[in-house]
């Protein structure tokens, strides 16, 4: 399971034409990668999805500058959760989509910026 540290909104993008939160994801756990998580809109459950999940392995003494033009970044969507003896993959993807939304005022910052990007 993934421990989130920090979550903070990076900037406003679009996901296949949506408007779409991209979020840095510090982990809690010093083996876990930093995560870039991209969420839409969703009339459903919290009211958000998550489409797509990066990882950052950067080294942050040698790749200070936020560059992404590297093989830094790996697209983990499918791959990240892979359950466990007491949850499926699917039930862990939701765990941390609802621990995402409820760490600091994340939810909060979400709508201002989605209704900022309409």
């Amino acid at each position: 399971m993934y421990y989130i540290k920090d979550a903070k909104i990076r900037r406003m993008t679009e996901y296949d034409g949506a408007p779409c939160a991209e979020v840095g994801v510090l982990p809690g756990a010093a083996q876990d990668s930093a995560l870039l998580v991209y969420i839409v809109e969703d009339r459903r459950e919290d009211g958000y999805e998550i489409v797509r999940i990066l990882t950052n392995d950067a080294d942050t003494e040698t790749d200070w500058f936020d560059n992404n033009m590297h093989d830094a970044f790996q697209d983990v969507t499918y791959s990240a959760f892979t359950g466990s003896i007491v949850m499926s993959p699917e039930d862990e993807r939701s765990k941390f989509q609802r621990e995402l939304l409820i760490f600091g005022d994340l939810k909060k910052q979400l709508e201002r910026h989605f209704r900022a990007y309409s």
